[in-house]
């Protein structure tokens, strides 16, 4: 499977997921009409009202993406192996409070510099198989982002949907 469709596959599973999601905490009823560039979801309600998602994946250390998919090996025993060797195992480890929270801000903060128009909405797909609490968190989230985010173009929130696409969060 090429990058393009591998990144439709990952976009339209996580919209599939977040709008039945939506749906049931919003009361609404929203489907997926549209695969799109930006925002990559488009979705519109029987009495026409629409919804726009960009999409976009997190992880708890930089690579963990391009390992998940298969296109890098930092997560490798053999890399753990040289990482020990090296002296520098603790490279691996992942705080919620410090790195993930730290890698879920810069990607907020890189798409907030882009306008999707109206009705967007920013789903964010936590690609971490740790089933983090984003719920405890999302106080500091939002203090965080608050002291840096300058505008906001995403008018319809912007969300976590968890790893198992079970729960969403909704940060602002």
């Amino acid at each position: 499977m090429n990058e393009k469709n591998e990144k439709e596959v990952i976009e339209r599973a996580t919209a599939d997921a977040f709008i039945e999601l939506y749906n049931r905490k919003m009361g609404t009823s929203f489907s997926i009409i549209d695969h799109s560039d930006a925002p990559d979801i488009r979705c519109v309600a029987p009495e026409g009202n629409t919804l726009n998602l960009e999409i976009t994946l997190t992880e708890d250390r930089n690579k963990d993406i391009a390992a998940l998919l298969g296109r890098s090996d930092h997560r490798s025993l053999e890399n753990l192996r040289k990482e020990i060797k090296e002296g520098k195992p603790n490279l691996r480890v992942s705080c919620l409070r410090e790195n993930v929270i730290d890698q879920l801000i810069d990607r907020i903060l890189h798409k907030l510099k882009k306008d999707y128009g109206p009705n967007v909405a920013l789903v964010i797909r936590d690609t971490s198989p740790l089933d983090w609490p984003w719920d405890s968190e999302l106080v500091n989230i939002r203090c965080r982002l608050k002291s840096q985010m300058k505008r906001n173009p995403f008018d319809k929130g912007i969300w976590i949907i968890s790893y198992e696409k079970d729960k969403i969060y909704q940060i602002v």
